[in-house]
């Protein structure tokens, strides 16, 4: 079916005046468009500086380098590998960046760029702030280097498909704009190209987040917090704050689209902030008191704006390529950040009939004697391995493990021992889950010495009718060089057992 044959048909319905909601008040309304930008010259302006080290040969690190070059900059670009073994990074670099290997240099600069893959408690920060440096991420120069509006996204889960969303549904209105970020495109490589109407849509991480400063987007969300990557950050609570950091840098202006089903992201907007709020959810009580609201009823899309009406902006979730309850989170999402910059509903709807659905999200693989095989290898932590699981029939047989990241698995051990039909376990974290899986009850587990060694496993214990989902819970790096990897080695392992099967 074409998308013109898609097209959702929008209709309304009136509401009885609601009283103000009680948790969160909505300030005075304000402008978008250039707000952003107004205080800018009144902070601290690293781009004033002459003398700059970045720390970490990555791709960002490399884009941070390339960017301040071109501005004339002294920069040294540093990594703890040797020199010799940075070959491939000098041929990407500017001539007029010095690399470094062996060592983060500090050498008496007065900016710091940091690799997101540093840790907030290493030590070689606080010998950084003792000389007076700046320590601040790529994401700061990206803004610094900017002309224009910001659309600011991080959570736990769901966040590279909200903001690959956003990016189809600017796409869809013939916006100008750019999304990067976390990502995988360095905002430092693209930002300078950008013209004063275009739209930047950046994925942050809690990693590059914790050492913004000035950043201040138009829009911004988090679409969750949950634990996760508490082998990086000292506490869960450290963690959240740098997720919520991005509110914090709205300074009290623009949009924060919250999403209401987050008790901890709703209960920090309890007060106003000063931002202009949007929830989001895929329950309509959750919206009922709120003035501006992008949620889903059922299967149905619907919206509330400043004139109190409701409106229905998608007949029918099924009609998208998107798949489960977090996914239409995801959507609400998306639509109400791309709204806040001037997205009309009809290409919002468009765009969400158009979309195609990441890889290793939930990714149908293909069937072998009647069983089922779905990649879910972004799962990368217990909360977004249950909100995948939470949308299979029971009796699923589920691959999990990978690297252990110091993670509470109680409640997914509960869920999987009350739906999976059979577990097998991968990774250095195997034991750990195993022994959370039979204390919820859990008698079907097994392990595995390889990804196809576990797919084989698996479709051994799977039932006619039934579903073998990588759905790992863990990073993936003790076996694979991504989750992406081992989606990809994951699907490779079905392919060769589907075209062995008689």
């Amino acid at each position: 079916m074409t998308s013109s044959a898609r097209r959702t048909r929008f209709w309304r319905s009136s509401r009885a005046a609601r009283p103000k909601p009680k948790a969160m008040m909505r300030p005075s309304r304000v402008s978008t468009a250039r707000s952003t930008r107004v205080n800018k010259t009144m902070r601290e302006n690293f781009l004033n500086h002459q003398r700059f080290a970045v720390w970490g040969a990555g791709v960002s690190g490399v884009a941070a380098a390339n960017l301040l070059a071109r501005r004339g900059k002294d920069v040294v670009l540093s990594d703890i590998k040797p020199l010799d073994a940075l070959a491939e990074v000098q041929e990407r670099l500017h001539p007029g960046v010095k690399l470094v290997g062996g060592q983060n240099v500090l050498d008496a600069r007065e900016v710091i760029v940091v690799s997101p893959g540093m840790k907030p408690s290493h030590p070689d920060f606080e010998r950084a702030r003792e000389q007076g440096a700046h320590v601040i991420s790529e994401v700061e120069l990206a803004w610094e280097a900017s002309k224009t509006r910001w659309i600011g996204i991080t959570g736990t889960d769901g966040k590279t498909t909200t903001t690959s969303l956003v990016g189809q549904m600017l796409q869809q209105a013939d916006v100008e704009h750019v999304v990067a970020g976390n990502i995988g495109l360095p905002l430092c490589a693209v930002v300078e190209a950008l013209s004063e109407d275009a739209v930047v849509v950046a994925e942050l991480s809690a990693f590059q987040l914790w050492s913004c400063h000035n950043p201040q987007p138009t829009a911004a969300t988090v679409t969750n917090v949950a634990a996760d990557h508490l082998d990086y950050f000292e506490s869960f609570g450290e963690y959240a704050a740098a997720k919520l950091r991005i509110f914090e840098l709205q300074k009290g202006e623009g949009v924060a689209v919250v999403p209401m089903r987050d008790r901890l992201v709703r209960r920090w907007f309890k007060e106003p902030k000063g931002q202009r709020v949007v929830g989001f959810s895929n329950r309509p009580d959750d919206v009922s008191e709120l003035d501006e609201a992008v949620w889903f009823d059922d299967d149905q899309g619907w919206t509330r704006e400043e004139d109190g009406v409701d409106l229905c902006w998608l007949e029918s979730f099924d009609d998208t390529e998107l798949f489960g309850a977090h996914n239409q989170l995801n959507l609400a999402c998306a639509a109400a950040l791309a709204r806040s910059v001037g997205v009309s509903w009809e290409h919002i709807t468009e765009a969400a009939l158009s979309f195609e659905p990441l890889a290793h999200r939930m990714e149908y693989v293909g069937e072998g004697n009647e069983v089922s095989f779905v990649d879910d290898s972004k799962a990368t932590n217990a909360h977004a391995s249950l909100a995948g699981l939470q949308n299979l029939d029971a009796g699923f047989v589920v691959i999990a493990g990978g690297v252990d990241k110091g993670l509470d698995l109680k409640g997914w051990a509960k869920h999987v021992a009350c739906e999976a039909g059979a577990v097998v376990l991968l990774g250095e974290i195997a034991g750990r889950m195993e022994d959370a899986l039979k204390a919820a009850g859990a008698t079907k587990v097994c392990r595995a010495t390889s990804m196809e060694d576990a797919v084989e496993q698996a479709f051994k214990r799977a039932r006619p009718g039934s579903t073998v989902v990588l759905s790992p819970a863990c990073s993936s790096f003790d076996m694979f060089e991504s989750y992406a990897h081992r989606g990809r080695v994951f699907q490779a392992a079905v392919e060769a057992l589907i075209s062995s099967l008689p």
